[in-house]
């Protein structure tokens, strides 16, 4: 994945147990606060502000595919789409 639009495409296809290894698994592999697309959205594509609402979301108060949803929302409204 290269950018946002490819991340936010690329997530409306996988396995919500691939949404699950990279928000919950990610915490505790990287002995972090942050998930997986959060530190890549900060290091890679080099947007702290949205890395922050994306961990803003609090995984434990959303369902696996609202999680996706909203992700994909926060990420879309980013690119302006």
């Amino acid at each position: 994945m290269s950018d946002l639009s490819e991340f936010a495409q690329a997530l409306k296809k996988v396995t919500v147990d691939s949404i699950y290894f990279h928000i919950f698994e990610a915490r505790l592999r990287l002995e972090r606060k942050t998930s997986d697309f959060s530190l890549w959205i900060e290091t890679s594509v080099g947007d702290a502000d949205l890395a922050r609402k994306i961990l803003k979301l609090d995984p434990y108060t959303h369902t696996l595919e609202d999680l996706r949803k909203k992700i994909i929302q926060i990420v879309e409204k980013r690119l302006g789409q």
